[in-house]
C-alpha cells in the first residue's frame, strides 16, 4: 500500500488554514514533541494584501500579535442623532492587514521543516477511505492521514427549519484624504446615519491617522448589492461626513459573508474536518471570525499533536448560547431591518464596554446574555425568541 504523503493535509491556506498550521507547530514545540508532517495547498499563486481582519482582544493570546498594525481603545455606533462612543483599555479593537498576517505566518512555518506550503494548487475532491484521505488535486493525488478543508461552501439547504439567509455585502477603500479629517482615536464600528433605501446599511471607518482611513460601506440584505452602488456610497459618505471629494485610494477590498441561522457542519466525514467560514467560525450576526479561528485552531492543534494521524474531534466552533443568541438576533433583523440600527446603538449605549466586548466575541456568560437582552426592546426580542425557537432549540450540526 502506498505510504502517506503527509500526516496533515490543509486545503486552503488562507487565514484558517495558516492559523491551524502555525498553532500545530507552536503546540508541538511547547510540548517538546515532533511536529506532524503538514502539507498546505493554496490555489492563489502569491499572497498579497487582499482583506482586513479586526476585532476586540478578548480571550487567550494568539500567535499573530506581531501582525497587529493598529489598536484603538474607543469605538462608536450611531443612528440618526444618537451616537454612542465607548471604550476599554483592557479590550482594544485590533487591526490585522492580510499581507502582514501572511508574512508572519509564513515566517513561523519556515522554522518547521515538517511543513510544506504549495501555492497555485487546487483540490477538486477529498475522499475519506476510512484509514486515510485521498485528495485529487491539480498537482496530482495526495494521500493523507487527516484533512482540514477551508474551501468555500454553499449555505446548507433543506434543514427542515425556515432559515434566515442574509448576506453581509461590503466594499472598503483605504483612502488618503490629503488633509487631516479623521478622528484617529475612535473606530466607527457602525454608522447607520446613512440611507437605508437598499436595505440595512452602515459605514465602518478604521482611522489609521488623521488623513488616512479604511472606509467601508456594508449592507445586510437578502441579495447582493452592486459594486458600483457601493463605490458611489463611499464617495458620497466621504463628501457628506468629512467634506472630502478628492482623495487617493491606496487599497480596496470587497466581499460577502453569509449571515444565516443554518448550521454549518464541522466535518464531512471522520477524517475531513471543516475550517474557517466552512466550519461555522464566523459570528453570523456580525461576521467577525479571526478570534474564533484562533481559539478553534489552538484546541484542534492540541489533539493533532497528541495523536498524530488519528481522527480528531473538532471542538464546537462557537458556544451553544452564543449560537442561540445570534439566531434570535438574525431573526429579529430579518423581520425588522428598519429597527436594527436602534437595536445595535442600544447595545453600545446601555452595556458596560467590557460586557459588550465579551458579547460581540462570544465570551459572554449566562448573566451577560441576560443583561444583553435587558438592554434591547425586551417585548420585541422576547416575541422573536418565541418565533425563532425552531432555529435556536435544535442541536448543533454533526
Amino acid at each position: 500500500m502506498r505510504r502517506l504523503d503527509t500526516d496533515v493535509l490543509i486545503v486552503g491556506a488562507g487565514c484558517a488554514g495558516l492559523s491551524l498550521a502555525v498553532h500545530v507547530v507552536q503546540t508541538a514545540r511547547r510540548a517538546g514533541k515532533r511536529c506532524p508532517r503538514i502539507l498546505l495547498l493554496e490555489p492563489r499563486a502569491e499572497y498579497r494584501r487582499d482583506r482586513t481582519w479586526c476585532g476586540w482582544r478578548v480571550g487567550p493570546a494568539h500567535p499573530f500579535a506581531a501582525a497587529v498594525t493598529h489598536r484603538w481603545t474607543r469605538w462608536a455606533a450611531q443612528e440618526g442623532a444618537r451616537r454612542a462612543v465607548r471604550g476599554s483599555a483592557s479590550h482594544p479593537y485590533e487591526h490585522i492587514a492580510a499581507d502582514v498576517f501572511y508574512a508572519v505566518a509564513q515566517a513561523e512555518l519556515a522554522t518547521a521543516p515538517e511543513v510544506t506550503l504549495r501555492l497555485g494548487v487546487t483540490a477538486e475532491r477529498l475522499e475519506d477511505r476510512g484509514e486515510f484521505v485521498i485528495a485529487e488535486t491539480s498537482a496530482g493525488r495526495i494521500k493523507a492521514a487527516v484533512a482540514f478543508d477551508s474551501r468555500p461552501a454553499a449555505v446548507e439547504r433543506g434543514t427542515g427549519v425556515d432559515e434566515v439567509t442574509l448576506l453581509q455585502n461590503f466594499v472598503g477603500w483605504e483612502v488618503d484624504a490629503g488633509r487631516p479629517v479623521f478622528d484617529e482615536g475612535v473606530v466607527e464600528v457602525m454608522d447607520f446615519a446613512v440611507s437605508q433605501a437598499r436595505g440595512l446599511h452602515f459605514f465602518y471607518v478604521l482611522p489609521f491617522s488623521r488623513r488616512r482611513a479604511l472606509v467601508e460601506t456594508t449592507y445586510i440584505t437578502p441579495a447582493a448589492i452592486a459594486e458600483g452602488d457601493c463605490e458611489a456610497d463611499i464617495r458620497g459618505y466621504l463628501a457628506a461626513r468629512y467634506g472630502v471629494r478628492e482623495f487617493e485610494v491606496v487599497f480596496s477590498e470587497r466581499g460577502q459573508i453569509p449571515m444565516t441561522t443554518a448550521p454549518m457542519r464541522p466535518r464531512s466525514s471522520p477524517r475531513v474536518v471543516h475550517l474557517g467560514l466552512r466550519g461555522g467560525l464566523a459570528k453570523p450576526s456580525t461576521g467577525y471570525a479571526f478570534a474564533a479561528i484562533q481559539e478553534f485552531s489552538a484546541a484542534l492543534a492540541g489533539q493533532i499533536v497528541a495523536r498524530p494521524g488519528e481522527v480528531v474531534m473538532p471542538p464546537a466552533p462557537r458556544p451553544v448560547a452564543a449560537v442561540a443568541m445570534d439566531r434570535v438576533f438574525l431573526s429579529y433583523i430579518d423581520h425588522y431591518p428598519e429597527r436594527a440600527p436602534a437595536l445595535f446603538v442600544d447595545l453600545f449605549k446601555k452595556l458596560p464596554p467590557e460586557l459588550l466586548c465579551r458579547f460581540l466575541t462570544d465570551h459572554a456568560g449566562a448573566l451577560d446574555n441576560l443583561r444583553v437582552m435587558a438592554s434591547t426592546p425586551l417585548g420585541q426580542l422576547t416575541a422573536e425568541v418565541v418565533r425563532s425557537r425552531a432555529r435556536w432549540l435544535r442541536r448543533p450540526a454533526a
